[in-house]
């Protein structure tokens, strides 16, 4: 998954939760601490410059229990603040300025050699649209292609579906009626075989109509250019 993140408000959060971040005790902390404090207790320390050994002793002693203190206080820590890796990036995601991930489907009419592509009415949009679906995290292709299969009425062993390439791009959304940052993954899609019905310049198909445009029949639309342009640049660009 793709995200977009402010600088600064990634900082923040680090800053935030730094205190949690690696505060994890292992194994070899717990024995070295009681190693530690098992030799000073057995140890025999010789007088030195006039110091009894029972007193540097005693300092060693002091300094191994502290020590061991300190041990179990970070191990409680642990056990009661249970912020992991996986919190981390949950909180991580939540910073994600990017609204949706969409896949954009660009497919060509192959049978008549126009260099068209397949748009749809979007009754929300009210706007002629290239196909797309909610990219998923896995398996995003088989999934595109079930949905073609489904929505064209076509055997998806007819289907092939090569990724392009990924853009963020900042548009207005008409259905919310604000600018969103969308991520858009570029697909084109193949039909090795059409139906008669879908070889017309404009056809419906499970109550959906849909159109045969080129980009430069796209570029004429105000409607589509108002809305759209971003993604209809964006096709241009890497496909046509």
């Amino acid at each position: 998954m793709r995200m977009l993140i402010d600088n600064r408000d990634l900082e923040l959060l680090l800053e935030k939760k730094k205190k949690f971040i690696g505060n994890k005790v292992t194994v070899d902390t717990m024995i070295a601490g009681i190693s530690f404090l098992l030799s000073v207790f057995t140890a025999t320390y010789s007088d030195w410059f006039g110091i009894p050994g029972i007193v540097f002793k005693t300092v060693f002693c002091f300094i191994g229990i502290l020590y061991c203190a300190k041990i179990v206080k970070d191990i409680v820590e642990m056990y009661r603040d249970k912020y992991n890796h996986e919190m981390l990036m949950n909180d991580i995601r939540e910073l994600n300025l990017i609204q949706h991930n969409h896949s954009l489907i660009a497919i060509r009419d192959t049978f008549e050699k126009e260099n068209r592509f397949l748009v749809y009415y979007d009754e929300r949009w009210d706007c002629k649209l290239f196909l797309n679906y909610k990219t998923v995290d896995q398996n995003n292709e088989d999934v595109i292609i079930d949905r073609i299969s489904a929505d064209l009425d076509v055997d998806k062993r007819k289907v092939s579906c090569n990724y392009v390439t990924s853009r963020v791009q900042e548009k207005y959304s008409v259905s919310h009626q604000e600018n969103r940052i969308y991520n858009h993954r570029l697909y084109e899609v193949t039909l090795s075989k059409y139906s008669e019905k879908m070889k017309k310049d404009s056809f419906v198909v499970n109550g959906k109509r849909y159109y045969w445009m080129s980009v430069t029949e796209m570029e004429k639309d105000e409607n589509i250019m108002e809305k759209n342009r971003e993604v209809v640049d964006f096709v241009k660009e890497k496909i046509v």
